[in-house]
């Protein structure tokens, strides 16, 4: 049975919305003749899933993309969420500390413990490990805390120092969680391209970029607004396998 899922930027208070945006995916998909999945499926083991023959339609990481999944799978499109200072479809890393140091500058956390969602995460892993690289600096101790949700509050709570979120999750956690009134934005990596959407491999490219796109244009928009989406962009594989693997 084909799967479909949404998870990467999907909370409780976006839930419906997702569930409304593939709704109009699904519907679009099944007048093309093509057998879509009618509902989103949570899968406890994203990477595995999108890996798998199980895949129908998902959103992906553009490092796993590169690593794992781009001669797997479709590549469909780039959702465009209007990050400021980003090209549509564009998005970036924001550094986020505790309030009561927000007049440092990313540079004075070198040696810092650093909170990173997944070691295969391109906003929370690799993004920060290439910036300080890049200035011949350092994190000292990576605290792995599951999610972007969990490593701000990690930042939260003092269990550690620093860490760096994608801007649209920052977003949604700014305004749905009061505890990220403690935390303040440092610095920001540079601009790298979104988190895809991506289908089976031999999936109809021009058929679900429609797809997708007819739902983006006929969502509601409350659940637009929830979700902060703003079209979508054909950005070529070529620029995912652009990017950087951090050594360690």
């Amino acid at each position: 049975m084909r799967i479909s899922t949404l998870e990467m930027y999907d909370r409780l208070e976006t839930n419906k919305a997702n569930k409304e945006f593939y709704s109009k995916i699904s519907q679009q998909l099944i007048m093309q003749k093509i057998n879509a999945p009618e509902i989103l499926t949570n899968a406890k083991d994203q990477l595995k899933l999108w890996k798998s023959k199980d895949l129908f339609f998902s959103q992906t990481c553009g490092l796993p993309y590169k690593m794992f999944l781009h001669n797997k799978v479709t590549l469909i499109g780039t959702p465009d969420y209007g990050v400021k200072g980003c090209e549509p479809g564009y998005y970036n890393s924001v550094f986020v500390v505790r309030e009561e140091n927000r007049n440092k500058s990313v540079e004075e956390f070198n040696e810092a413990n650093l909170a990173v969602n997944d070691y295969f995460s391109q906003s929370g892993w690799a993004a920060p490990q290439n910036y300080m690289k890049n200035l011949q600096l350092k994190f000292n101790e990576v605290i792995l805390s599951g999610s972007h949700l969990n490593s701000a509050k990690l930042v939260s709570e003092g269990k550690a120092d620093i860490t760096a979120i994608d801007a649209i999750s920052f977003k949604m956690i700014q305004k749905y969680d009061d505890f990220s009134a403690n935390l303040s934005i440092i610095g920001m990596t540079n601009p790298t391209p979104g988190l895809p959407f991506i289908a089976y491999q031999g999936a109809d490219t021009k058929i679900f970029h429609r797809a997708v796109k007819n739902a983006i244009d006929t969502i509601s928009s409350k659940s637009k607004k929830a979700l902060q989406i703003k079209g979508l962009i054909s950005i070529p594989k070529s620029e995912y396998l652009k990017f950087q693997q951090p050594s360690s």
